[in-house]
């Protein structure tokens, strides 16, 4: 079929619009002008644009000035646009249901949702799948990756529908400046960990941690799911619940919220008006010594406008605590996300393009250097150069690994089993729940879970 703007060749070669433009910087008449303008409108060729949901407000710039327009000058014709959601904002029940959800919901059923998807893994995406809101994905854009990889993002039919992209590693940042000055080393053990928060409380120079209680799920998908491994035995104690072999009840379960009531000391004053935004503040301005995170806070803490100041923290990092000194330690390595393509996406083909382009070398070391708490989940090798990055990397080496514990299955349960970790979860922090009673609660919702066999 020839190109609607194939009539005009006679009358507007290349050549003539050309020739019309050096007139036109010669005498300024209008018509060249007008000549000129029509030329490049027919000479640029249209592109196919894309949207891309996110939840990911933080990382905005990285995806615009970073990653995207690497993606853009390998494929000129196409523009992916990065748009994130407040995650915390329209909470729909106990003030802690991601609005990402919810609105990603809306779009969906209106047809009004981008083309490509940022996906939670497990139970977080599983749901949109099984409504047919995001597409099964071919082998060829999977192959860059290992099952392992592919299963956060695998329905129970066995499909898979979104790419696997990043992880993350939970941990403790801390400001290697502070502690040395304090005349203390990184504490290994929970008793070291609280005789360190308590020299901070004593010596009344800063806030001994960082944590704030407003947003809620820092409590859960920090804390709970960060240190809790090394008390419920890790990947065998998540492992347990799935398999029917454990309760909430159990032991190593009560130790990870008796762990957590006894912070309540340690918190910023009134943590119930401290959000997430305002820990990471204080942290980075020198005002606290400890922030309970993760990798993905790596970025915020590298390339905010506090990691420019003359006098920039000296960043360091800690594994959360063990019990006993020489016991195996567990490492919450949990994937963050992976990135679907919308069912009813009207430009498919061009989605596509980019879900290969995910699985790419390039993006792979792109990834690791510019959001450098994110770790690529496919198959190729990198190189991390951020040093705090290279030693949580290494704690793979040194520790075993679980994920984040109610991901997978426990959460089809209806409150949610999130929802109800970042209520309970909070009341334990500010005591108001005793870690007895939060085990009692969380147990009840559990046995209402259909989807996992329970104990006898």
């Amino acid at each position: 079929m020839p190109s609607r703007h194939a009539f005009l060749k006679p009358l507007f070669s290349l050549q003539a619009i050309a020739q019309a433009c050096r007139q036109t910087l010669r005498t300024g008449l209008l018509l060249g002008w007008s000549l000129c303008s029509a030329g490049a409108a027919m000479a640029a060729p249209d592109k196919t644009e894309l949207r891309l949901e996110s939840w990911r407000t933080d990382d905005q710039m990285f995806w615009e000035q970073k990653l995207l327009p690497e993606f853009h000058r390998r494929h000129p014709e196409l523009q992916v646009n990065f748009a994130p959601e407040n995650p915390l904002e329209y909470d729909s029940r106990l003030d802690a249901k991601l609005r990402y959800d919810s609105l990603l919901d809306t779009k969906l059923t209106s047809r009004k949702a981008g083309d490509l998807i940022f996906c939670r893994p497990f139970d977080g995406s599983v749901r949109l799948y099984e409504r047919k809101q995001l597409a099964p994905l071919p082998e060829d854009v999977l192959a860059p990756f290992s099952e392992q990889a592919r299963r956060p993002w695998t329905s129970d039919d066995g499909k898979v529908y979104c790419v696997p992209v990043a992880q993350v590693i939970h941990g403790v940042f801390y400001n290697r400046s502070l502690l040395q000055d304090m005349g203390e080393k990184p504490p290994v053990t929970v008793e070291e960990f609280f005789a360190l928060l308590e020299h901070a409380r004593r010596r009344g120079q800063q806030i001994p941690m960082a944590l704030g209680l407003a947003d809620m799920w820092e409590s859960t998908q920090v804390l709970f799911t960060g240190a809790g491994p090394n008390f419920w035995g890790g990947e065998k104690g998540r492992q347990d619940l799935l398999q029917g072999r454990a309760r909430f009840t159990d032991k190593g379960f009560v130790d990870a919220w008796r762990f957590m009531a006894r912070l309540k000391t340690y918190l910023p004053p009134a943590p119930h008006l401290v959000g997430n935004s305002d820990a990471q503040v204080m942290f980075a301005k020198g005002a606290a010594l400890l922030f309970p995170s993760g990798s993905w806070d790596l970025p915020y803490l590298r390339h905010t406008e506090y990691s420019h100041k003359s006098t920039p923290i000296d960043l360091g990092i800690f594994r959360f605590p063990v019990e006993q000194p020489g016991q195996r330690c567990q490492v919450s390595v949990h994937p963050d996300f992976g990135i679907g393509m919308n069912v009813e996406s009207l430009n498919k083909d061009a989605a596509m393009k980019f879900l290969r382009w995910l699985g790419t070398a390039e993006f792979a070391q792109l990834l690791t250097d510019h959001l450098s708490g994110f770790y690529p989940l496919s198959k190729h090798p990198v190189k991390v150069n951020d040093p705090v990055g290279q030693e949580m990397m290494a704690w793979r080496q040194q520790c075993d690994e679980t994920i984040r514990l109610n991901a997978e299955k426990l959460n089809r349960v209806w409150p949610s089993m999130e929802d109800e970790l970042w209520y309970i979860n909070v009341k334990v922090l500010d005591n108001s729940l005793s870690p007895a009673e939060a085990a009692a609660q969380v147990q009840r919702l559990h046995e209402r879970n259909s989807f996992v066999p329970h104990p006898r």
